[in-house]
This record gives structure tokens, C-alpha cells and sequence, in this order.
């Protein structure tokens, strides 16, 4: 309660001012890494476009082709820049692998002990990239590229881990008090990519293809606070662009995720009555933005919404008219399980940080719940 508290009195202050316009995210930008971390390359890890002239967007004969005469690169996924079109997606023979973990960025034991645990897991089961669900730098960001955090939550804990990382952003990325409302201070993730040599975030939210999977990342801390000024603008215009990417996708999945959960037993609870406050608590506190940000654009759309906010492993019973919900939010702390929503698992344990490992082969999804023991705690498959 003294954090909304802390989020009311400072909303309050800014009332109707802008606190800063983040980038122009219609459309997403490509990023100078290589690794399909944007929408709009075509590249494969060498930097090139997997053709026979470094630089070029052509092989010998014109065109886009690789010597199998699709579009794919190494790796089998497709990385254009419209998610759907010219690629690979129907081939249900190569696997799509890749952990899901959120709420990471303290740089303290628990982050590197889970960061081994995915170490292992991904050596032995295989790893194609890892999600970040946000709050990737406690507990306000980092202040720019050179800030030492970068280092100490994220740098240092995955120095190990070779796979690429697709971060969004978390209240807690965004300053201010850890509210988010510091679009500047988000921006500073952004513009890191060009930095890291594994830290992908090519916009505020972004879509990328890989094999038969579409994935949406999602900025939810604009659109909790869509009440204001700016911030009602950049949610809309995230809504418009989200519907054009799922209109236009063709994969047979659909992923998407974010910060913020929909339904959730930690102590934030479900959006609309976060923190236990009614849904008319003003400037969206009860997180009624983030409600009505996702049913009317995620719920319904995709298969999967994956988030964390609630430091905890969870994969609940009800949906979003279909769409399954998982919150993995254990990457380096915990918070307790209190709410009732039905579940198919949730880790009681309150000292049980971990992450989820999914693996999508044709029409098939495995989804695993690791913890920072290197125990498998839960599993389920999903075939469509």
C-alpha cells in the first residue's frame, strides 16, 4: 500500500504533464546486433543476410534465397521484418526452445544461483533464447548505457549464458520511485542493445519469428497509466500496431508478454483490483489500464501471455477468452502466493525462485517449471 500510495502522490504531481515521449515505436526500428532481436532484419548471428555477399540482401541469383531457397537462416527462424510473411513457419521439424523468467535485476545471489540452473538446463535440453519479463535493473533502471548496474544485474549474473536475451520493461525499469514513469529512464534500455552483445531490445515493444512461433513483446507499464496524458497516446498506438502484427501472422503460435499479469495469487493480484484496491481507484493504481489493455488487445488473440511483477511461478486455470496465463516472476527473489485463482501449479514454497522452460515442436508445447535447486517442479504440454 505505500508504494501505490507513493504512485498516487507522485501522479497526482504531474497531473496532466508530459514526463517525457519515448521513441516513435510505429514501426519497430532494426538494432545493430544481429540476432532477429527487431522485426525489421533478416539476419543470421554472422551479421550478414546468409547469403554469398557479406552486406548485401542477395545471394548469386537475385534473390533472397538461402541454398535450401527459403528464407531462413542457421538457426531456422526468420527474423523480417512482418511477422507471417516469406518464412519458414510451417516446418514442423525444428524446435523453438527458449526460458521464460521475469523480475531478475538484483544482482544478488538467488540471480546467479537461478542464472546456473539455466545454465544447465539449457546445455542439456537446449536453449534457442532466453525472455526477460521485466524489472530487469532494480529498483529504478539504469540511468544510461554506462551505468555499473548493467554490470551487476545482468552482464555479470548471465556472463555464462551464451544465449541471446529479449528483455521488456517493468514498472521498475522505468524510475521514478520504481513506478515507470520515467519513459526516459526506459529508453535507456532500449538504446543498451547497441551496447551488449546479448541484450536485444529493439523499442519500447517489438515482434520477432521464429520457426512456427510468433512472439509480441509488450511495453504494459505505458498502459498502466493510460489514464494520463502521453501515456493514453503511446497505448493506443502499442494497441494499433499489436493488431496489425496478429493480423498479419501466419505462425502457427502466438506468444506474447509482458510486465504486468493479468490474473495473478501474488500480492499484486489481477489487473482491476491490484493490490486489493477497487477498479475506480484513480489514475489506473487497481491496474484497470493494464486490464483493459489486454483484453482488448491480447486476450482472444494468442495462445500464451507470459509476465511476472508477482515474484513467483504460476500457470493458472482460468484464461483471457483462451489465451493460457503464466506468471514467472521468480528470476532472483520471491514474493508469497496469496490469492485463490485456480491453478494448474504454483510454487508454494516461498523460497523457490526459478523460471519456466518452454519447447514448441510442430503443433506440440512442453512448458517446465525449474527452480533454483535444479528440480523440475511441474510439467505440461499443450498441443494445438
Amino acid at each position: 500500500m505505500t508504494r501505490l500510495l507513493q504512485i498516487l502522490f507522485f501522479t497526482l504531481l504531474l497531473g496532466g504533464c508530459t514526463v517525457g515521449i519515448g521513441p516513435n515505436v510505429n514501426p519497430v526500428p532494426d538494432v545493430p546486433d544481429d540476432d532477429d532481436s527487431a522485426v525489421g532484419d533478416d539476419d543470421d548471428a554472422t551479421g550478414d543476410d546468409d547469403d554469398s555477399t557479406v552486406g548485401d540482401d542477395d545471394d548469386a541469383t537475385g534473390d533472397d534465397d538461402d541454398a535450401t531457397g527459403d528464407d531462413d537462416d542457421a538457426t531456422g527462424d526468420d527474423d523480417d521484418s512482418t511477422v507471417g510473411d516469406d518464412d519458414d513457419s510451417t516446418d514442423p521439424a525444428v524446435p523453438v526452445r527458449f526460458v521464460a523468467m521475469g523480475d531478475t535485476g538484483e544482482g544478488n545471489a538467488d540471480q546467479v544461483t537461478v542464472a546456473g540452473v539455466v545454465e544447465t538446463v539449457c546445455a542439456a535440453q537446449g536453449c534457442d533464447f532466453i525472455l526477460l519479463m521485466g524489472d530487469n535493473i532494480y529498483d529504478e533502471g539504469a540511468e544510461d548505457v554506462n551505468d555499473s548496474l548493467w554490470q551487476s544485474a545482468f552482464e555479470v549474473p548471465y556472463a555464462n549464458i551464451t544465449q541471446q536475451f529479449y528483455p521488456v520493461l517493468g514498472n521498475h525499469d522505468g524510475g521514478f520511485l520504481g513506478t515507470g514513469l520515467d519513459l526516459f529512464r526506459g529508453q535507456v534500455q532500449v538504446d543498451y542493445s547497441a551496447y551488449s552483445t546479448k541484450w536485444n531490445m529493439p523499442d519500447r515493444y517489438y515482434a520477432r519469428s521464429v520457426e512456427n512461433v510468433d512472439f509480441f513483446a509488450l511495453d504494459t507499464s505505458i498502459a498502466f497509466f493510460q489514464s494520463l496524458p502521453v501515456y493514453d497516446t503511446m497505448t493506443e498506438d502499442q494497441g494499433i500496431w499489436l493488431n496489425g502484427q496478429i493480423a498479419a501472422s501466419t505462425s502457427l503460435w502466438k506468444i506474447a508478454y509482458g510486465h504486468h499479469p493479468y490474473l495473478s495469487n501474488g500480492p499484486h493480484g489481477n489487473a482491476g483490483n491490484y493490490e486489493g484496491l477497487p477498479e475506480w481507484t484513480p489514475f489506473g493504481a487497481a491496474g484497470t489500464g493494464i486490464k483493459d489493455f489486454l483484453e482488448d488487445y491480447v486476450c482472444g488473440n494468442v495462445d500464451f501471455y507470459l509476465c511476472g511483477h508477482d515474484h513467483s511461478r504460476q500457470w493458472l486455470v482460468d484464461t483471457c477468452s483462451g489465451t493460457e496465463l503464466i506468471v514467472t516472476g521468480g528470476g532472483a527473489k520471491r514474493t508469497d502466493i496469496e490469492g485463490s485463482n485456480p491453478v494448474h501449479w504454483e510454487d508454494v514454497d516461498d523460497d523457490t525462485e526459478g523460471f519456466v522452460w518452454i519447447e514448441i515442436l510442430g503443433n506440440t508445447m512442453t512448458v517446465e517449471f525449474w527452480n533454483k535447486n535444479g528440480t523440475l517442479d511441474y510439467t505440461d504440454i499443450r498441443t494445438k
